[in-house]
This record gives structure tokens, C-alpha cells and sequence, in this order.
């Protein structure tokens, strides 16, 4: 094969990597090629957002992605099993930032948007030493009401093995304890859910997390009630033009309810909110006192 050849095979598999639907590609062929085969792009700023899965992180993406390059959870099907991987202690610290920069070089991205990036917080941080955070926090009543909505709208509907499997590796990253259901969870465990220790706790975990790793000048907050009331600020922030970014923007509202917390004693609900989230809650969520807060979310 010549070089011009050589070339344009090269190109095909740039082209491949970058375009490809990677719920139907089984082997992510970029991984073989070299980060300097990438062009470095000019980015007129790089953010990530990094709240948790059901705070507003698809909203953040769509707010960026007609003017920006911008992607929510790009490529999980593989960032999943490195994730468990480093996790598990299969790869160690170097092996992981490796994979983390040169995703970085090929996508590009001007917006990351994704709650997988609370896995990734040390590399990103101290990688990146340019890049600013967006972190959408929720009270933890909503939070847990939406995220048990979408794990059972999961569990009746996998879309795929691949879906399934990822579902399910990246429930355990997040929500498996040694904790196990008591009696007044029974409809949780009746329903294939995790206890609410491991909710709550994830929930305190990832947030203290963020607020402890990245430095404040570095980090935005915003209430994922409150988005769009904030789009000047987030423009503000980046450093980009106002006005660029649209308003009025919700994106991957679950409308349908399954109405479990509901089914659980209140008292018990609100004991184990307490024991996790109190202090996190009393700074940023001074005006919820229970499960019935009315979030419209």
C-alpha cells in the first residue's frame, strides 16, 4: 500500500471514529491510532459539566450544541468499562489519564457534558488546566424521585444487550452498598432498585466530590431548577459573547411517574436523607424540608 493510500485509510478511520453511531460500532478501531493522528482543534473555550445523571446534564448539552461542540456522555459504551476498570484497580492512574487525553484530543469538545465526568474530577482538573466546570446540583428528594423514574423506566425497557450491560455496570458503580433492604424498602427491593442508603450516599459522594476537587474559581453551581434563569452567568463564566447560547432550554423530562417514594414511609425517607444529605442540603437547599417539595422537574 503507498503512502497516499496509507493516508487516505487513515482518514477513513478518523472519519470513522468521529461520525460513527457507537451504540452499533463493536470495536472502537480510534483507540489504535495515535493521538497526533487528531488534529488539535482551537477551542474558544473547554467546560465540562459535571453534575449527576438526572440534574440537568442532557439541558447543559443542548444549551451548547448549535453553536458549540458540544456532547452529553460521549462514547459511555467504552468510557463505562474503563471506568470499572480503573475502579477495580485493572488499570492504574497513568493508564486511565492516558485514555481520558487522548479522548480528549479526538473529540474536541468545547462543552462535556456527562455524570460519568464525577469519575473522571482528578484528571480532568489537574489535565486540563484550562478547563472550567458547570456543576447542576438537585435537592435530593427530586433528585431520587427522577433517578428510581428512570431506572424503572430501564429496567422494563433495555433497548439493546449492550444498553443493559452498561445499565448495569454503571448502577453498581454508582448505587451498590453493602447496605442491605430492610423491611420498610421493600418496595424497592420488590422492584429491582437499590436501598436508599446507596442512593443517598452516591448523591452526598459525587457532590462532595466536586465541591472538594474543583477550585472555586474554577467551578460554577447551578440549581438544576434554575438553568435556564442562568444562561448569562454560565456565558459570563466561559468568557463567550452573550446572548449566544438560547434560553428556555429543558431537555429528557421524564413524564412518565411510577410514584415509588410515595410507597415509603415518610419518616424512614426523611431519616436517611438526613443521615447523608443534611449538611449539603442546609447550604444549598435551605427551603426543602421532605419528600413533598414540589419540584416541577
Amino acid at each position: 500500500m503507498n503512502l497516499k493510500n496509507v493516508t487516505k485509510e487513515v482518514n477513513n478511520l478518523v472519519s470513522i471514529a468521529r461520525t460513527a453511531d457507537l451504540k452499533n460500532v463493536a470495536v472502537p478501531l480510534y483507540d489504535i491510532l495515535p493521538s497526533w493522528v487528531f488534529p488539535k482543534r482551537q477551542l474558544r473555550f473547554k467546560a465540562y459539566c459535571v453534575g449527576m445523571g438526572k440534574t440537568g446534564t442532557t439541558t447543559i448539552h443542548a444549551i451548547f450544541r448549535n453553536q458549540y461542540r458540544s456532547a452529553h456522555e460521549p462514547e459511555a459504551r467504552f468510557l463505562v468499562p474503563k471506568i470499572w476498570d480503573f475502579v477495580n484497580k485493572n488499570i492504574d492512574q497513568s493508564q486511565f489519564t492516558q485514555y481520558i487525553k487522548h479522548q480528549d484530543r479526538r473529540l474536541g469538545l468545547e462543552m462535556n457534558s456527562s455524570g460519568l465526568n464525577y469519575y473522571l474530577i482528578d484528571i480532568l482538573v489537574n489535565e486540563f488546566s484550562d478547563a472550567k466546570f458547570i456543576l447542576t446540583i438537585r435537592d435530593c428528594y427530586s433528585w431520587l424521585d427522577s433517578i428510581i423514574n428512570h431506572h424503572m423506566i430501564n429496567l422494563d425497557n433495555f433497548k439493546s444487550n449492550w444498553f443493559k450491560h452498561y445499565w448495569i455496570v454503571l448502577s453498581k458503580m454508582c448505587y451498590k452498598t453493602d447496605k442491605k433492604h430492610v423491611k420498610e424498602e421493600a418496595i424497592l427491593a420488590n422492584n429491582g432498585l437499590y436501598t436508599l442508603d446507596g442512593y443517598f450516599s452516591y448523591w452526598r459522594k459525587c457532590n462532595s466530590k466536586i465541591l472538594a476537587t474543583v477550585p472555586k474559581e474554577r467551578l460554577l453551581i447551578i440549581k438544576t431548577t434554575e438553568i435556564n434563569q442562568n444562561i448569562r452567568q454560565i456565558e459570563n463564566f466561559l468568557g463567550i459573547p452573550l446572548g449566544t447560547l438560547p434560553n428556555q432550554v429543558r431537555e429528557n423530562v421524564r413524564r412518565k411517574k411510577f410514584n415509588i417514594l410515595s410507597q415509603i414511609d415518610k419518616d424512614f425517607l426523611e431519616e436517611k436523607a438526613n443521615f447523608y444529605c443534611k449538611e449539603l442540603m442546609d447550604k444549598y437547599f435551605p427551603e426543602v424540608k421532605g419528600y413533598y417539595y414540589n419540584n416541577p422537574l
